[in-house]
């Protein structure tokens, strides 16, 4: 009765009672080919924590994105998840911050890495069985068999604290394609040699099977460290190679495992880094090595232009982790992982002119971008493919929307266009060059894919990257992607001084221009366009492949907003017809002494190597 009146008087006062937002968890085995084998005989048959949120079972039509979380060394999912008794209970944390608000609702998996050493390091050895295929291939294949997930990268999470911090950046940075976020919670094993302490090392040497679960933690660790990374089929019963033997160190195992560390390895990986959506860190001061090559791989990411969020606070290794899942992690990847299936779909200007009319469409595989092609995409397979164009748009903005008609047009001739961003226009945030990127992955997924409506229909051996201003020099600066067949660049050019323009443009280099390899067409506006005189300088500095550039005088806005794109789509159309297509007739337009184009009225046309 007590308890009954003061809620009822909370209540009156405006006091609100939140009542906690629970979901509920489950624990599987999932079977492991690649884990089959390993030297040491751990199953391969692996336990897996999954946590599905509140509205799970409440909304069967939903679908959600996942968050991987890996845990640390000697710590098991079971522990993490409050299936036995531990230093953290994440489904506690995951509801505590659903109910304060900070995060939406996601699926969270975690894979028991916990070994014979007591923890996999999240490497691949013959000595402890592939755990990086298991994780990133394996894993992912079967929740999203399994569980009703949004099953594309963009939805696809992966963090970890400790060894698990050490794992999220290895395989983060080495499996972009699987992953577009990642955070690192305190991560172990960044930087540094491996322990040759004589004593130890002996104790090691002679150390049997049945005395495992005695050692240390610094003698665990040293065998963990060298099963992962210094395997040796020969050597029973451990399997691997220790960084000292007799007493002497061994250098080649040390630089076996050295090779391995974060900061050592990671330059190798800056082209995947930037493949990401959102990268993550952070490290509390007192955790004294960890905190120091934190800082230090955020200085790393600084020097290469790589955004990313990095946090250090008060704090050790232990203490505020399940504070920061709460508050900084869970957030993090509510703001970064598209958690919506969001189809938009419209018809412009009747479909366009061509023989197969055109819609502007959304796919849930790829969120981050819009796609123009024809209707009925069932008249496409066998020899008569579609040509795939990758689309970057003016001031780089994250949307087609100065473009549509233009981009229409070219699709209702039998293209696929993918444009970086959404329709309608939702941000003023300035996109990233890595999307024409992603939009061509996608692309030849989705062809490969038997379950996609795009399965064997899209001419994956000729793609266009093309843009206009600032997605011109978007363009540019993915130019040299070895999968690319040809280049547009329109009402664009690359800036003399590359950090004069406004802010957010690509940081692309004249010299640039000498990696792109194959055939490139300009549009410029004439003189009048504020590119002029910075693409008429690409065009004079480009003479080792097919170039052309054609000047009408209609400013630095083209036509591409006027019925059907206007002069720009005819050209342009032209261009990737006889590229992509193998159009001789349509080539004319731009090849000889005297293109075709130059007698059309009002352009002023150049070419070379297009004899």
């Amino acid at each position: 009765m007590k308890k009954t009146f003061l809620l009822t008087l909370l209540l009156c006062l405006g006091f609100t009672v939140t009542k906690a937002q629970q979901g509920t968890k489950e624990r599987v085995k999932v079977h492991s080919r690649a884990l089959e084998g390993n030297l040491i005989g751990d199953p391969a048959d692996r336990d897996v924590t999954v946590y599905l949120p509140p509205t799970y079972q409440t909304d069967p039509e939903r679908n959600f994105p996942v968050l991987y979380m890996l845990h640390g060394f000697t710590d098991t999912d079971s522990q993490w998840f409050g299936w036995e008794d531990h230093w953290i209970n994440l489904q506690k944390v995951i509801e505590q911050s659903l109910s304060a608000g900070t995060s939406k609702e996601m699926i969270v998996v975690m894979p028991n890495a916990y070994n014979k050493f007591k923890g996999s390091m999240y490497a691949s050895s013959a000595t402890i069985g592939d755990w990086e295929t298991f994780v990133t291939q394996e894993l992912v294949s079967y929740i999203d068999s399994k569980y009703r997930t949004l099953a594309n990268k963009n939805s696809r999470g992966l963090a970890g604290h400790s060894m698990g911090g050490y794992g999220t950046l290895r395989l983060g940075m080495k499996y972009p394609q699987v992953y577009s976020a990642i955070y690192a919670l305190s991560p172990c094993c960044m930087d540094g040699g491996a322990s040759t302490n004589p004593e130890m090392i002996s104790k090691l040497e002679n150390m049997t099977p049945d005395q495992l679960d005695n050692a240390s933690f610094g003698e665990i660790a040293a065998l963990a460290t060298s099963a992962a990374f210094a395997p040796n089929p020969q050597n029973p019963p451990f399997y691997l190679d220790l960084p000292a033997k007799d007493g002497s160190p061994s250098q080649e195992i040390i630089n076996k495992i050295t090779a391995n560390r974060t900061l050592t390895i990671i330059d190798q990986y800056i082209p995947n880094l930037k493949r990401l959506k959102a990268i993550g860190m952070d490290a509390g001061t007192e955790d004294r090595s960890i905190s120091a090559a934190t800082k230090k791989l955020h200085e790393v990411l600084e020097s290469y232009q790589i955004e990313h969020l990095y946090e250090s606070y008060e704090g050790d290794h232990l203490n505020r982790i399940a504070e920061r899942i709460e508050t900084k992690a869970l957030p993090f990847f509510s703001e970064h992982l598209t958690f919506q299936e969001h189809t938009v779909s419209e018809i412009i200007e009747n479909g366009g002119t061509g023989q197969y009319p055109a819609i502007m469409t959304s796919e849930s595989s790829l969120p981050t971008h819009t796609l123009f092609r024809p209707q009925n995409i069932e008249a496409f397979g066998g020899t008569d493919k579609l040509p795939l164009i990758a689309w970057g748009n003016g001031a780089c903005y994250d949307s087609p929307w100065e473009h549509v008609n233009f981009l229409n047009e070219i699709a209702s001739h039998g293209f696929l266009v993918v444009a970086i961003g959404t329709m309608p226009k939702q941000t003023d945030v300035r996109s990233k060059s890595q999307k024409l990127l992603d939009a061509i992955d996608w692309a030849i997924a989705q062809n490969n894919d038997p379950n996609s409506p795009y399965y064997q229909k899209i001419d994956t051996k000729h793609i266009a990257v093309s843009g206009m201003s600032c997605g011109g020099l978007q363009t540019i600066e993915v130019a040299d992607d070895p999968r690319i067949s040809t280049v547009g660049v329109f009402n664009s050019g690359v800036l003399g001084n590359p950090g004069g323009g406004m802010s957010g443009l690509p940081q692309v280099t004249k010299e640039q221009l000498q990696r792109i390899k194959v055939p490139t067409l300009y549009l410029l506006g004439g003189e009048s366009d504020i590119a002029y005189g910075n693409g008429m300088d690409d065009f004079s500095r480009i003479n080792h492949i097919p170039v052309f550039v054609g000047n009408l005088d209609v400013g630095h806005g083209g036509t591409y907003a006027q019925p059907y794109g206007g002069e720009f789509a005819r050209v342009a159309l032209n261009w990737y017809q006889w590229q992509l297509k193998g159009d001789e007739e349509a080539g004319k337009l731009f090849t000889g002494d005297s293109p075709a184009l130059g007698k059309s009225e009002g352009w002023v046309v150049e070419n070379k190597n297009m004899d």
